[in-house]
């Protein structure tokens, strides 16, 4: 009998081409997560629609019973894998590994028995018999409730892993809201097929029309996975991202809702804490530990509290958690050990003061006697005091530097500050502390910077005493002029200020034999060991200034002197306030 029509066969064939398709494109990406599991679903799926487009044509009692099974048989898988494929492309593969997924499996090769069994036991259908209906071999049989569990099971399957799907991919935002409709779509065409089927609602008794729709199915799953690249950017790579963020993270991290009771943590929040589930989940996270009251209201704060190495100090950092329409869930509280920094702050401190204080009175005592000495000694005794006495004004010097400084860097007053102003004033000042030296100034730049005027003239007077040290004249045996001629006078140094479009550089050159090389490397290194280190503060200081009024400064050194280069951003130019002085006078 020849066929009265064929697109039941041609639509299952199409079907199974497509999915075909789709799995040797999918063939090329099959190492991203989830791929190898939507591999395997389509694979199942061909052998469901191509097998059922056969069945159409085979008229054999034993043939077309073995097609119907494999079609049910493929049924019931479906649902299993693809919620794994679900799982696995979200992020969640550790699922699969997990009791509920071994508990899904047996339950699907239980149903897979029950279908291959079914004629000794009849729990699926009974009285299967081969019928033409339009000229095709259809299958009719009586269903029993082995039938509807499986279609149960299947339908509730697929439904989790379109739920699975749709909840991850819409998490990108508007990226990716169309494939995430598709895949939402994808399987109700097969699905309403297979109802449909079960229920006798069909074209012609026997016809099933859901393998055809599985052609739908395909062009859904095509437009969502091939189309959009939806394999180059999958969501595994966000979720394990947020997982490692918080569960991998050294930082002790703990979640609570909005009344301050412990939903979650993080391993490291267990461990230092002492936290084990059973007992603090539920309960206010002020009685899981013993220390200070953490507000989770308050967003930075610091607390000391006691764990198993002692008694720590952490800053405590709360988020809000809102569930994206400003309703309140919780907050996430991130602990910083900063005890070892508060016990360096303290040490500091200390260290400062006795240096900065008690040193610097006991100095200036001990220079009061070794000038009074002096006085009193005769010309070979003094010339042994003559060091003594040079050293601690030196570290009297320096203890006032430090100082003066230190009351500079806590001042964040700002105000807009002409460049060349105060290096005139600065440079004024070095003349007459320095009148050996030949201190000269190049450039009339009006130029404007928001800056702590007091932190501008403390880096330019570092900058100009550095080059007027290590600026000094040497006489013909190589030793350090003392300044005591003309002869031997200090070389000179010359200040400038210029601008740019968006910068104002104040530049200061000295023509001695430079820097030294390991001073610098100090700087440029940002730490000091016992092998290289600074002689002094100066450098340090400039470095700190200038970090502390958002510029840069960079050192050029050559055998004829070393060239300090410092930008500042710009702030404006007031040309009609500041005319050209031509200022070249020398002290």
């Amino acid at each position: 009998m020849s066929p009265t029509t064929l697109w039941p066969v041609v639509g299952s064939f199409a079907a199974a081409a497509g999915t075909l398709a789709l799995g040797y494109y999918l063939w090329s990406v099959r190492d991203r997560p989830g791929a190898t599991w939507l591999l395997v679903v389509l694979g199942v799926q061909f052998a469901l629609t191509a097998g059922y487009g056969v069945g159409y044509l085979v008229f054999d009692s034993w043939l077309r019973w073995a097609v119907e099974a494999l079609f049910w048989v493929a049924y019931i898988w479906l649902g299993a894998l693809f919620i794994a494929f679900a799982l696995a492309y979200t992020g969640r593969g550790h699922v699969i590994r997990s009791p509920w997924f071994k508990l899904l499996t047996a339950l699907t090769v239980l149903l897979t028995l029950l279908v291959v069994t079914n004629p000794v036991h009849e729990l699926v259908w009974a009285d299967f018999r081969v019928e033409s209906t339009w000229g095709l071999a259809t299958a009719s049989f009586t269903r029993h409730g082995g039938s509807f569990l499986i279609l149960g099971v299947t339908s509730i399957g697929t439904a989790v892993g379109t739920l699975l799907l749709v909840d991850t991919i819409i998490s990108y935002g508007d990226l990716y809201r169309g494939e995430a409709l598709a895949v939402a779509l994808s399987p109700l065409p097969p699905g309403i097929g297979l109802i449909a089927w079960t229920f006798g609602v069909v074209p012609a008794p026997g016809v099933n029309v859901a393998p055809v729709l599985f052609l739908a199915h395909v062009a859904f799953d095509a437009y969502a996975f091939v189309g959009s690249g939806m394999f180059d950017f999958h969501p595994a790579t966000r979720r394990a991202g947020n997982r490692a963020a918080i569960a991998d993270l050294g930082n002790p991290v703990v979640i609570v809702d909005e009344q301050h009771r412990v939903v979650n943590y993080n391993p490291a929040a267990g461990e230092t804490f002492g936290l084990v589930s059973r007992d603090v989940l539920t309960e206010p996270f002020t009685a899981c530990y013993e220390g200070d009251e953490i507000d989770p209201t308050e967003a930075e704060q610091d607390a000391t509290i006691r764990t198993d190495a002692g008694r720590r100090t952490f800053k405590v950092t709360a988020t809000d958690l809102d569930d994206g329409t400003g309703a309140d869930l919780g907050y996430t509280l991130v602990f910083q050990d900063i005890t070892a920094e508060r016990q360096r702050e303290q040490r500091l401190a200390v260290l400062n003061r006795v240096l900065r204080h008690n040193l610097r009175n006991d100095l200036t005592v001990v220079d009061m006697n070794l000038d009074a000495a002096a006085d009193r000694a005769d010309e070979d005794v003094t010339a042994l005091l003559d060091p003594a006495r040079e050293k601690t004004r030196g570290l009297v010097s320096l203890s006032e530097k430090a100082r003066r400084f230190e009351r500079v860097i806590e001042d964040d007053t700002e105000s807009l500050v002409a460049a060349r102003e105060v290096v005139g004033e600065v440079v004024a000042e070095l003349r007459e502390e320095f009148p050996q030296a030949t201190v000269e100034i190049e450039g009339t730049d009006a130029a404007l910077l928001r800056i702590n005027p007091a932190l501008l003239e403390v880096l330019v007077r570092e900058l100009v005493e550095n080059a007027l040290e290590h600026g000094t004249a040497t006489d013909g045996d190589g030793a350090a002029s003392d300044g005591g001629d003309d002869t031997a006078r200090q070389r000179d140094v010359t200040v400038t200020v210029a601008s740019d479009d968006d910068a104002v550089t104040v530049t200061v050159r000295d023509r001695g034999p430079g820097v030294p090389a390991h001073e610098l490397a100090v700087i440029e290194d940002g730490d000091e060991t016992d092998l290289e280190h600074g002689s002094g503060l100066g450098l340090w200081l400039v470095t700190w200034s200038v970090s502390a009024a958002g510029g840069d400064i960079g050192f050029d050194v050559t055998d004829s002197g070393t060239t300090a280069t410092v930008r500042f951003p710009l702030v404006g130019v007031d040309s009609a306030a500041y005319e050209s002085t031509g200022d070249t006078n020398s002290g």
